[in-house]
């Protein structure tokens, strides 16, 4: 089998015999060329392919040969009308496309539905942003909350914001971690979460930070591994839709949180509050100030931080809030 350097060399040499020898018949040709009649006629129709040999019913060969640069020419002028051609193609394509298509933008909106993507890029933004969600929700907040703990200093603040929710006839559930129920804290604070118009439940294990307020707001860590990275608030009812679906899944297979024991009579006797620690307890439930407190009072800061102490020590409980929260179970706010 010949190579293609053999075939190039056979295919030269046959055209110079045809171009020196015009008059010679093809039989002529092949046999000075060393080669078969019907090899001849293969490199004729090669070089015919080419445009270096163009058909001629009165040649003794059936060929004569063309100019090389004169055969270039003409393949060039060939492939320009090609192209020229197949661009007009494209071209009517183009506009028979974009003729059928004209109002495809506003049909294609037809079927999107609008989701506006906030990007909260620190921890303080995200806390303001949450603190004005907060304030507008209207029917429920759920929350889900992998990880550790929030610090002890913060329970105070989660449990007023819950109250005054409950207040507003908000719907409030929360998802955590069953590690995080075994700190005792916690385990006060999500114990106080299990009642009427709120709810909380554990899992071992939950996958991702989130905040969903009513339908059409849900807020998501921008690196889960990082929350000090920021948030996305992200606006839109078909997808909030589907992460509350995912809420569902999860808040299903987790374990609810029973509710705090009743206190018994006996409990409620031993725990007994003269007017000042009243209106101490009832004060710091409303989340008034220490500095206020102690002015109304008419004592120091400092005296009324002694007051506090004691009373919460007396209440077995850490924070103002909680010991707010023990006295409300022992009915001594009635």
């Amino acid at each position: 089998m010949r190579g293609v350097d053999d075939v190039a060399e056979a295919d030269r040499k046959l055209y110079g015999l045809i171009y020196r020898n015009p008059g010679w018949s093809l039989d002529e040709v092949a046999l000075e060329a060393g080669s078969s009649v019907g090899e001849a006629e293969e490199a004729c129709e090669r070089l015919s392919a080419t445009g270096l040999l163009a058909p001629s019913p009165g040649a003794p060969c059936g060929f004569v040969t063309v100019d090389p640069e004169a055969a270039l020419s003409r393949l060039f002028s060939a492939e320009e009308r090609l192209v020229t051609a197949h661009l007009q193609h494209v071209a009517r394509i183009r506009t028979a496309i974009s003729s059928v298509v004209h109002g495809f933008p506003d049909l294609r909106d037809e079927r999107r539905e609008a989701v506006e993507v906030e990007t909260l890029g620190t921890p303080a933004l995200v806390n303001a942003f949450l603190d004005d969600a907060g304030s507008m929700v209207r029917s429920r907040l759920r929350a889900m909350h992998p990880g550790g703990p929030p610090p002890e200093e913060l329970i105070d603040d989660m449990l007023l914001r819950d109250q005054e929710m409950e207040g507003r006839g908000i719907v409030v559930e929360g998802l955590y971690q069953r590690r995080t129920a075994a700190i005792p804290y916690m385990a006060a604070y999500l114990a106080d979460a299990a009642r009427p118009g709120k709810g909380v439940r554990v899992a071992e294990y939950l996958p991702l930070r989130m905040i969903l307020f009513d339908d059409e707001l849900a807020v998501l860590p921008i690196n889960p591994e990082d929350s000090s990275q920021g948030a996305f608030a992200i606006h839109g009812k078909e997808l909030v839709a589907s992460l509350h679906a995912f809420y569902d899944y999860c808040w299903h297979n987790a374990a609810p949180v029973q509710h705090a024991p009743v206190q018994h009579a006996s409990e409620q006797q031993a725990v007994a509050l003269d007017g000042q620690e009243l209106v101490v307890v009832r004060l710091l439930a409303d989340g008034v100030k220490d500095e206020a407190i102690a002015r109304q009072l008419g004592i120091s800061p400092r005296t009324f931080s002694r007051i506090v102490s004691a009373l919460l020590d007396r209440l077995g409980v850490k924070t103002r809030f909680q010991a707010a929260m023990r006295i409300a179970e022992l009915g001594m706010l009635d």
